[in-house]
Parts: C-alpha cells; sequence; structure tokens
C-alpha cells in the first residue's frame, strides 16, 4: 500500500495506482524531448530520469507528491514494461562497450560500433573514426574518476587546495547490492539517507548484520549509492572535455577519441543502475580497473588526479553535471542545434561555445557562464601540463 509519511512524502510499492499515473505522465513528458538515441532505446534510459523526478519531486511531480524511497525497478514496474527486459536492454548496452574493448585490443575495430551499432545506441557516434588506445585512456580517467579513494588522493594530492587556494572538498561514495525490502523495513527512506548522508563504520556494520547488503541472487536486490563523504562531486561535462584537453598535444583524432572514451564510460555508469548483474561499484569502475591493469602506463595516476582535480564541481566556480539524457539531448535554442555533447566536443577543440540561449544540465547553468569556468581550468592545467 502507498502511505503518505509527512507532507505529500511516500513509501510506495510498485503496483499502487496513484504511484503508476504519476509515473507514466512523467514518462510521456519525458519521451518529448529529442535525443541522439534510437527511438527504441528511449523508455530503457529515460526511466532513469522519472526516477530522479520521482525522489526529488520535479517535472510531473512536483508540488503533488514524493518518493525517496523508489527505486528503477519500482519505476519500471509502475510504467508498464517489462522489468526483466529493461534490465536485459541495459545489460546489453554494457556487455557491448565491454566487447568492444575486447576487439579493440585486438586492433580489430577503428569505429565505436559493435555489430554494426553505435556503443550506448548514441546515434552520433555512428561516423567517428577513433584511435582505440586514446578511447582507453579516456575510459581509464571517467572509469576511476567516480571512485571514492581517487577522489580523496587527488585532494590529498593537491594538498586540498583549490586553484584559487581555498580549501578543496570532493565529496563520494559507492554503489552497493542491498535487498529493498530488508533496507525499508530497516529504517524508512533509508535510500534517501544513504545517498544524501555520510556512511560510517557502524552503518556499514549494521547494514552487514541485518543482512541487507546481499548479493545479485537475491530477488530484492537493488544497486543503491551509499555516500562516504559529504561534498560537491566533479562535473562529467567538464571532465570530458578536459579528457580530450589532455592529448591535444597527439592530434585531434586522440583528443577526441579520449573524449568519446570517457563518455562512453560515463554512459555505463548510468546504465548500471539496473541490471540483470548487477555489479557493486559499477561497471564503469570495472572497465576502468581492468584496463588500469591490462595497459599499466597508459594513464600515469596524476593524470587521472588532474581529470578528477580540474573538472571537481567546487573548485573555482562551480559547474554542473548533466545527466546521460542531457547530454544526448539535442538543445533546441542553441546555435547550431546540437546535442549538449557535441556543443562540448566543439567547445574542447575550438575554446568556443554556441550562440543563442543555451543552458547545461539540469540545474540550467548558462552556456556562457559554464564554458568560462570551465576554460579557466583549461589554462590552469594546461599550464600544470607545462611545468
Amino acid at each position: 500500500m502507498l502511505v503518505e509519511i509527512r507532507d505529500g512524502i511516500y513509501l510506495t510499492t510498485p503496483d499502487e495506482h496513484f504511484f503508476q499515473e504519476m509515473v507514466r505522465a512523467d514518462l510521456s513528458l519525458a519521451k518529448s524531448v529529442r535525443l541522439s538515441l534510437d527511438k527504441r532505446d528511449y523508455d530503457a534510459l529515460l526511466v532513469q530520469s522519472v526516477l530522479g523526478h520521482a525522489q526529488e519531486g520535479h517535472r510531473h511531480f512536483h508540488n503533488k507528491a514524493k518518493f525517496p524511497d523508489a527505486t528503477l525497478s519500482d519505476i519500471i514496474i509502475a510504467a508498464g514494461l517489462n522489468l526483466d527486459a529493461v534490465k536485459q536492454q541495459r545489460q546489453d548496452k554494457i556487455d557491448e562497450v565491454r566487447e568492444w574493448i575486447e576487439l579493440a585490443k585486438q586492433g580489430k575495430v577503428d569505429r565505436l560500433l559493435v555489430k554494426g551499432r553505435p556503443l550506448l545506441g548514441v546515434e552520433m557516434l555512428k561516423d567517428e573514426v577513433v584511435d582505440p588506445e586514446y578511447v582507453f585512456r579516456g575510459m581509464i580517467q571517467a572509469g576511476l574518476m567516480d571512485n571514492y579513494e581517487w577522489r580523496q588522493n587527488t585532494v590529498a594530492h593537491y594538498n586540498a587546495k583549490t586553484i584559487d587556494d581555498d580549501e578543496l572538498v570532493i565529496g563520494g561514495g559507492t554503489s552497493i547490492v542491498l535487498d529493498k525490502e530488508k533496507l525499508i523495513e530497516w529504517k524508512p527512506f533509508a535510500i534517501d539517507e544513504l545517498a544524501h548522508g555520510e556512511a560510517t563504520a557502524e552503518l556499514w556494520k549494521e547494514l552487514r548484520d541485518q543482512r541487507i547488503i546481499t548479493d545479485t541472487s537475491n530477488p530484492h536486490a537493488e544497486v543503491v549509492y551509499v555516500r562516504k563523504k559529504k561534498g560537491l562531486g566533479t562535473s562529467d561535462d567538464t571532465a570530458f572535455i578536459l579528457a580530450g584537453e589532455l592529448y591535444k598535444s597527439a592530434g585531434k583524432v586522440a583528443a577526441r577519441s579520449a573524449f568519446w572514451g570517457a563518455f562512453i564510460v560515463d554512459g555505463v555508469d548510468t546504465y548500471d543502475k539496473c541490471v540483470q548483474n548487477p555489479l557493486e561499484g559499477g561497471y564503469d569502475e570495472l572497465i576502468g580497473r581492468e584496463l588500469k591493469k591490462d595497459f599499466p602506463g597508459l594513464v600515469p595516476k596524476e593524470t587521472v588526479y588532474q581529470l578528477i582535480y580540474y573538472s571537481a564541481k567546487g573548485n573555482s566556480g562551480y559547474v554542473v553535471s548533466s545527466s546521460h539524457k542531457r547530454l544526448i539531448e539535442f538543445q533546441e535554442m542553441a546555435r547550431p542545434q546540437l546535442p549538449t555533447l557535441q556543443q562540448h566536443l566543439h567547445f574542447m577543440e575550438t575554446g568556443k561555445g554556441p550562440e543563442g540561449s543555451f543552458k547545461v544540465g539540469f540545474e540550467r547553468q548558462s552556456g556562457s557562464n559554464f564554458y568560462s569556468r570551465v576554460r579557466r581550468r583549461v589554462e590552469c592545467l594546461q599550464k600544470e601540463l607545462e611545468v
């Protein structure tokens, strides 16, 4: 049953009629946008947008209800979609990226395609010719940038100081596989609290003692984000630009390849939140670790630190981070009318943003403001590379 806890905030079950109506209306709104994505893949991606709206009370949920305990599985079921089919569709996206990596190791690919399909189903990748070595470099950096330990090592490496010499804090956490039923029994709103709180050793012990931490054989298994440290994280948008910037000296194809590699692994981090074979820590980190192990000298640890440091949201002027959906969404008010990601690629190559009313991320940061702040970070990175 659906239980109101306080002021329009609810605990839900996925078959609740009210919850279904809200989810389906919000998904319908979400599908009105134009994405650089095969239409057959829209539902599998956009349910993630609906989840954010449900948890935070945005879009169709605004001033009506919040569902902070909702999971992607709840959203998929409420939307009337087949949960196993959607999980498999999302898993397939990740498996194709990993298949591409194996083909690239053997020197069999120079495009971001598997069986003629672009990775992640992103259509703008269809005709891109790449250098796999530099795709790997971007993948390693993006695969490690969300890792909590790498973030804290970055803070230590830069003496916990921003480029303005203020205190630098980078928040973060990890994804773990939990039994949702036991989690909600243990504490209402636990999913929301785990995501926004700060996990202690006592909390980890209790999650284990209550057998809330589980594995993929559990039918109630869900991937849940647990925050280890409060604070702003990193900007994916900025990280892609920096990944390309780091390899400009190797040529245009190298820089673009690193840019796309970072984007692809970040996309994996989107899809792995609800798949047939969920993985603690996420597939993005797995890809980063595996490639780092296979090619230990390809990306020095200092280069990973540089990417994390200069893409930190709070490092001298706040910069936003876009969802995967917003990155591949066409920007109708910008000139030219390209997806956000291609606007970033153009900026990386030319130093110029689009004309028109271009906004970045859910927070709608103006393009001029975003790019001016990224430009300063790029300039500081270039000075560091010259030393």
